[in-house]
């Protein structure tokens, strides 16, 4: 059987004009997922396309080479990265003020709390289908990229058979992590189960910075059937040194 890694990457700059990079906090959280990839013997490593998911993999690589690992080089994958949050927020907010009084201080006055109700409630409706954008990444279209994404991850590692241990059966035994963001692991983890888009962007909510869940697959090639798929742990943190568990 092979192994999957799906990695959040580290904390964001939450709060900030650009977002997309890591806080400090976070720099230290992919210096720690660095300890796990020095202790394992991975046969492909990939990230999303965004800067704090690139910034994640290269922190946590070079950890991991200066503990005296070698890692085979990082391919992006663009599958890998998140849902349309910011599209959707920049779209949906004057809908959402004009629908519900409750929101009206998010043009005057938002505070973080109102900010977080905000962008749950929009993105509650998103993945149910039930408010979209024209131009904007539908939860179905959201869920097929992913899809798509992970699955070439697990064709690439039946085709190349990850290395010369594997080329005999396949992807058995092969060891593969991806660096990416909660909304994609929310799918792997919903793929697994086979449960409704909706309860995968949900599940994704829950998903803190830099964790670790670990997934078994059966063979290569396939299209995620539940029936090929295991998950072995969920949202692990343990690597995590006190003070770095983080859930945004």
């Amino acid at each position: 059987m092979g192994t999957l890694y799906l990695i959040r990457h580290g904390q964001a700059s939450y709060g900030e004009a650009d977002y997309d990079r890591l806080s400090t906090r976070g720099q230290d959280q992919a210096r720690a997922v660095g300890h796990v990839l020095a202790k394992g013997r991975f046969d492909a490593i990939y990230a999303g396309p965004l800067r704090r998911q690139q910034q994640t993999i290269e922190l946590a690589a070079a950890q991991a080479t200066t503990l005296g690992a070698t890692l085979p080089a990082v391919q992006t994958l663009p599958e890998l990265a998140e849902y349309p949050a910011f599209e959707m927020l920049q779209h949906l907010v004057p809908r959402l003020v004009a629908e519900d009084p409750k929101f009206a201080a998010l043009t005057s006055a938002p505070t973080p709390r109102l900010l977080d109700d905000a962008f749950h409630t929009i993105l509650r409706k998103w993945s149910r289908d039930e408010w979209t954008v024209e131009g904007v990444e539908r939860v179905s279209a959201f869920v097929a990229r992913v899809r798509t994404g992970l699955d070439r991850v697990l064709r690439a590692a039946g085709r190349d058979g990850a290395s010369q241990r594997t080329l005999a059966s396949g992807a058995s035994g092969a060891r593969i992590a991806c660096v990416t963001s909660a909304g994609p692991i929310g799918v792997a983890v919903g793929l697994t189960f086979g449960i409704p888009d909706e309860r995968m962007v949900r599940t994704s909510i829950v998903i803190r910075n830099a964790s670790i869940t670990e997934l078994k697959f059966r063979s290569a090639g396939f299209d995620w059937q539940p029936d090929q798929l295991s998950l072995v742990t969920f949202n692990l943190t343990a690597h995590l040194p006190e003070g770095l568990d983080t859930a945004r």
